[in-house]
């Protein structure tokens, strides 16, 4: 049975030392049999390379993205309230780029080296290889959202129109009674003239309406761009989550050298 120098040194001498590359005993080589490895370094099997942890984090970057764009063949403006589809008019772009933000940051926190280059700092494989996996979540995202597109602006921009016309009247609706309620408390509270007129003009039905259009073809040139600029965004903050795992607090954070393998 494969152990460790610790286990093997206080009480456990059946279990005999793994021997590393170097010719030096190391418990991190073996992947069983020692107590200690998964409370020093964590569990193995919960880590994964590059490319298996974005593609893991990218399907639920993908499922993000459908909603976020699709969410006009989910939602019924005939039976949603006003105020849930103006929130889904106003944050639902926002929140979708903090999803994808949070999935990046989980793809390169779950990530470990499996390609070693000798002389390579571990603080180095792990900033290469959060930015990598950030990168898929990235790209499959992208992807996502480029075919999202051309479908808002072709097979599915009846539909979207049709959502625009029925949605538009329910949200003016709602913003117009909140801007009554609102220059109605101030007036109660005795506000001065200016601070009750202090309030955004009523919504029109035709600008809101106007928002909520679908996209044309020619919108694919900006869909790439973002594509590019969301890509180099959640790369770089790959690269920083990795950077930031492989920061030493202690000399016995040190992750030694293990044997080269491939994903």
């Amino acid at each position: 049975m494969p152990g460790c120098t610790y286990c093997s040194g206080v009480g456990a001498p059946w279990l005999s030392p793994s021997l590393s590359k170097t010719g030096m005993f190391d418990h991190t080589v073996s992947h069983g049999g020692c107590c200690i490895l998964t409370i020093m370094y964590g569990n193995r099997e919960t880590f994964s390379g590059p490319i298996r942890s974005g593609f893991r984090y990218g399907i639920a970057g993908v499922l993000v993205a459908l909603v976020s764009d699709l969410y006009f063949v989910l939602v019924d403006p005939a039976d949603t309230p006003g105020w849930v589809l103006a929130v889904i008019a106003q944050y639902r772009t926002r929140l979708a780029l903090a999803l994808f933000l949070l999935l990046a940051v989980l793809a390169a926190l779950r990530v470990r080296p499996t390609r070693m280059d000798p002389g390579v700092p571990y603080r180095s494989l792990l900033l290469r290889d959060g930015a990598l996996a950030a990168t898929v979540v990235a790209v499959m995202v992208g992807i996502t959202l480029f075919f999202t597109t051309a479908l808002q602006a072709t097979l599915l921009a009846g539909t979207a129109r049709e959502y625009a016309s029925q949605a538009a009247p329910k949200i003016v609706a709602y913003v117009n009674e909140v801007r009554v309620e609102i220059r109605q408390e101030r007036i109660e509270r005795d506000a001065s003239p200016e601070r009750v007129r202090d309030i955004p003009p009523p919504a029109q039905v035709s600008e809101v309406e106007a928002t909520l259009q679908p996209p044309t073809l020619r919108d694919l040139g900006r869909s790439m761009a973002n594509f590019v600029l969301r890509a180099v965004l959640l790369g770089t903050v790959g690269a920083l989550v990795g950077a930031l795992r492989g920061r030493p607090t202690s000399a016995r954070d040190e992750k030694p050298a293990s044997a080269p393998s491939r994903e």
